[in-house]
């Protein structure tokens, strides 16, 4: 594996700043006409010709480019990227820079996400994917649904080999989605409708389809250096480990061991692909699939390619950005290539630049890993000064990204769902590290991957395991476990509620799969039809231990007749369901308090009454979820201070889920509640002191 730091010529600097070598490679007639639409747009920026940097921001960019590029070149490294952000910015859209001057610096803490694939997502034509233009029918569905923001899974440019994440060109559109056109009207007609983007920017890795990687099998051995490569065979001994899964150790030539986890066991041997070039074997390093080679960040030219990737979508209006797999980026000799030093010096640069050319768009890290690794891809608060036009605005952001998915919230809410026992999540979030303020977890039940069981114990690795696995398929010899939420919920709409109110409940920007919201079940067709798909491609697949990838069965298309129709009430199943989420989703965005309000887990006598207390300063909201297929009489103990604030006089609270008033009985001894609970109920119940209170 080489690792090295040089300077960058001049000349090649300058050609970087334009575009890169592989710009060219946006080259379709869509494209240009973007382009050209952007360029007469900035003619009117002219006021961004005074460029200013707040010295926070200047001190931060220089400390990290000198952790992964070294003193050697730090100064031109740090001049080539204000370069790059002087012409990001310059080409910035006048809209776009309006929205940078009026947005809230944590807007996106009170957003509802919504993710879906462009082509699968409300398909019009059987056998026949969707375009941008036919999933744009689907806007109306999702505004009278009510989620704010949505997550378009990968759309950029790419042979489908990994779902979209294998990427061949990461600043051009699919062709087949309907290209850059499609794709620009298709966001025009979602920010009018008053959504937001969110987008994947995948850092790890490209396509063996990409043009780097084709040049050097062609045999310009440049391009090595664009990679993490090798040309001795790895020497290695693989083992099973309780808490990793498979693990390799790689005996480095400099005598240390480096220890990986294996993503992919069932499919690859090795984290080393052979290639040959010109009669000699070279080892080119993949975290994940062969065919996802991954990009060496010590090289510069990595770096500006990046940039102009993230400006490239930045100007086309993407609010957030989902940075994929980011704790593998720097693979130094000797460690477990997650979480390194260089990779968070990597993230405060981009972020850093993207504050500095699109202030009001935030990242969104995907860490699979323990909170306290999570934690610091925050990095730290601080508020810095930005000159927008002639107009100078304070941004409060952290140094790293805005928000990060829980995983471990995730994994604690299927437990405590399972065991029908509080106690799962519970010890979770006595767990959980504090957050910096202007950040937030992204809380989800399912998305387009397995349901990861990596970063749990052993005992709760089993529980979910054990139960999910008839319902799904296995992954990662059972370190995680595929299928649909309605099919793990027995398709039952009451559990099915329970667990959306729960989502909608706990701290954190909740996030939605698409087809969840209605019930949609496993899809074991698509899983066979894309394994069959990635066996006849034998250049790709030939070295792969499988072609099949059980995530394929929580994939595939949903026809637009199921979500209009679940909307209209033309299924009794699907519109059931559709309708209590709907309603979850708009009694949230009704109540501030569940966004920006502490979170207490309160006092019960049974494990299967998981109660707690949304508060801030104007509401005051208590959720009780009965985890049991059985009524309980719930015992919670509530806090003083909610009693006091009632004057002692609560007799019956409204259930904000259907509007009827509860009838509870207090004890002032101890401040103990008690109320009847139906089996898999959800009541929210208004502690506000407006309440009915029975006299």
């Amino acid at each position: 594996m080489k690792h090295y730091k040089y300077k960058i010529l001049a000349a090649i600097c300058t050609i970087c700043i334009l575009g890169g070598n592989f710009a060219s490679a946006i080259n379709s007639p869509d494209t240009y006409a973007i382009q050209d639409e952007i360029i007469a747009d900035s003619k009117e920026n002219n006021a961004q010709t005074d460029f200013y940097i707040d010295i926070k921001i200047e001190k931060e960019l220089k400390a990290a480019i000198q952790n992964v590029y070294g003193k050697d070149s730090d100064d031109e490294i740090y001049n080539n990227l204000i370069q790059h952000a002087k012409t990001a910015i310059k080409n910035r859209p006048k809209k776009l820079i309006e929205r940078d001057l009026k947005r809230e610096s944590n807007w996106f803490q009170n957003e509802i996400i919504y993710m879906f694939y462009v082509d699968q997502f409300g398909v019009i034509r059987k056998n026949k994917n969707n375009t941008f233009e036919d999933t744009a029918l689907m806007l109306d569905y999702l505004k009278e649904l009510g989620v704010t923001t949505l997550y378009l899974l990968p759309f950029i440019d790419s042979p489908m080999e990994d779902s979209g994440f294998d990427v061949k060109n990461p600043q051009d559109v699919r062709q087949e989605l309907g290209g850059m056109k499609q794709f620009e009207n298709f966001i025009k007609s979602a920010k009018d409708k008053g959504f937001k983007i969110k987008s994947d920017l995948v850092l790890n890795h490209l396509s063996d389809k990409h043009e780097w990687f084709k040049e050097l099998q062609k045999g310009n051995l440049k391009y090595l250096d664009y990679f993490i490569w090798s040309d001795k065979e790895p020497r290695y001994k693989k083992y099973s480990d309780e808490n990793l899964g498979t693990v390799v150790e790689y005996a480095e030539d400099d005598g240390t061991i480096s220890k990986r986890r294996l993503i992919f066991p069932e499919n690859t041997e090795n984290n080393w692909r052979e290639v040959e070039i010109e009669g000699k074997k070279y080892y080119v390093y993949h975290t994940f699939y062969p065919f996802q080679l991954d990009i060496n960040w010590e090289n510069p030219e990595v770096l500006y390619y990046m940039l102009n990737t993230i400006s490239t979508w930045a100007n086309l209006g993407v609010d957030i950005f989902r940075m994929d797999a980011i704790p593998y980026l720097s693979k130094e000799k000797g460690t477990n290539a997650e979480n390194q030093p260089k990779t968070h010096s990597i993230v405060n640069i981009l972020s850093n630049y993207l504050q500095l050319t699109s202030p009001s768009s935030v990242i969104q890290v995907e860490a699979c890993q323990e909170p306290k690794d999570i934690v610091p891809y925050f990095g730290k608060n601080r508020s810095v000064n930005l000159k927008i036009g002639e107009t100078t605005k304070e941004l409060s952001r952290t140094s790293e990204a805005q928000i990060a998915y829980n995983f471990p919230y995730m994994n604690a809410i299927w437990a405590t769902l399972i065991a029908e026992d509080k106690k799962y999540f519970t010890d979770i979030y006595k767990k959980m590290p504090i957050i910096p303020k202007n950040t937030m977890w992204g809380v989800f039940l399912r998305v387009h991957d397995e349901l990861t069981l990596e970063m749990v114990s052993p005992e709760v690795r089993e529980l979910i395991f054990q139960d999910l696995k008839p319902k799904g398929a296995e992954f990662r010899k059972g370190f995680g476990v595929s299928g649909r939420l309605a099919n793990f919920l027995d398709k039952n709409p009451n559990r099915i509620e329970m667990a959306f109110s729960i989502l909608f409940s706990i701290p954190g920007i909740p996030i939605i799969y698409y087809g969840d919201e209605i019930g949609i079940e496993n899809d074991y067709d698509n899983a066979k039809k894309q394994a069959q798909k990635r066996a006849k491609d034998k250049s790709t697949f030939s070295k792969l231990l499988s072609a099949f990838d059980s995530r394929d069965i929580n994939r595939g298309s949903v026809p637009q007749k199921l979500f209009y129709g679940s909307q209209y009430g033309w299924y009794e199943f699907n519109s059931k369901v559709y309708n209590k989420v709907k309603h979850l989703i708009s009694l949230r965005k009704s109540l501030p308090v569940m966004s920006d309000g502490r979170f207490e887990i309160l006092k019960t006598t049974t494990k299967e009454n998981f109660s707690y207390i949304r508060k801030n300063k104007t509401q005051e909201i208590l959720v009780v979820n009965n985890l049991s297929k059985d009524k309980i009489i719930a015992e919670i103990t509530l806090p003083a201070t909610t009693i006091l604030k009632n004057k002692r006089k609560i007799t019956r609270l409204k259930n904000l889920i259907n509007g009827d008033n509860i009838k509870v009985n207090i004890s002032l001894q101890n401040s103990t509640m008690h109320l009847r609970v139906a089996p898999y109920q959800v009541l929210w119940l208004d502690l506000s002191g407006n309440n009915d209170n029975g006299n």
